[in-house]
């Protein structure tokens, strides 16, 4: 690998030591890989929040990238930590349901997941465990089956299903980024599946709807509320210069219903 590229996702924000701390560790470990800080405001233990947050931006990295989940875990949780080979990526995570969370693999046939749990109680993650699995990673010339065991049994989360009634779906917000843009349990695949070539509207509120897919924020005026697919492939309602959980009131957990009419659209 001429340019190996580390991106370290946390929980704790750019103003905490933690976040100094770690930049310097994996400096001092990788002085010629290209490193980028994704600091996060997630709940602690909120895998889902952690795991929609990968799946959002990991797709835009190159092959062959780390990926850190330096994240908390919860206070009675066995410490286990799990390195995860999929899509030509590398993740390191608890193994508390991020990474089965975050991969588009519902038969589990393309993901591959790897034991990085040490013998001796773990204090410091990214020091005990990340940073010497990065190490034999790249001893093993980029071979995860020849550094390390195979992970037989994995914690899983499931993600929560869209409700299908009819030509209805029921839909519900599972991530709010710092913009309050709302993201739901529906990806751009399934949508086209089960859309068929057929008009829908997303009805958000008694005085909100959305009739079509947008490309940009300013496919609207702003103020107004557009529906995209663009990052991960997940389905997005923004506001056009607003915070959709602010105005429309898509916070985590929200529901939405998504209609589909018999007429086929050529759009």
């Amino acid at each position: 690998m001429s340019s190996m590229i580390i991106h370290l996702i946390t929980d704790f924000g750019m103003d905490a030591p933690d976040h100094t701390i770690s930049q310097a560790h994996l400096v001092r470990n990788f002085p010629e890989a290209k490193l980028i800080f994704s600091p996060q405001n997630f709940k602690k233990g909120h895998v889902l929040q952690q795991a929609v947050f990968g799946k959002l931006v990991s797709g835009h990295f190159p092959d062959q990238t780390i990926h850190i989940f330096r994240v908390g875990m919860l206070a009675k949780t066995t410490p286990r930590f799990v390195l995860g080979h999929y899509a030509n990526q590398f993740f390191l995570s608890p193994d508390n349901g991020i990474l089965p969370l975050l991969f588009d693999d519902p038969n589990q046939e393309n993901a591959k997941y790897y034991q990085i749990t040490p013998s001796e109680r773990v204090i410091h993650p990214l020091m005990q465990v990340y940073i010497p699995a990065i190490n034999k990673l790249i001893q093993s010339q980029w071979t995860p089956e020849s550094a390390f065991e195979i992970k037989p049994q994995l914690v899983r989360s499931a993600m929560p299903e869209p409700t299908i009634a009819g030509n209805q779906m029921r839909l519900t917000v599972i991530y709010n980024d710092v913009f309050g843009n709302a993201y739901f349990n529906l990806n751009y695949r399934d949508f086209e599946l089960i859309r068929q070539g057929r008009r829908f509207v997303i009805r958000i509120n008694h005085f909100t709807e959305i009739q079509k897919l947008s490309l940009e924020y300013n496919d609207v005026d702003e103020g107004d509320a557009i529906c995209t697919f663009n990052y991960g492939g997940i389905m997005q309602i923004s506001v056009n210069a607003g915070s959709s959980a602010q105005l429309l009131a898509l916070t985590e957990g929200r529901n939405v219903i998504l209609e589909f009419t018999e007429s086929i659209t050529t759009n």
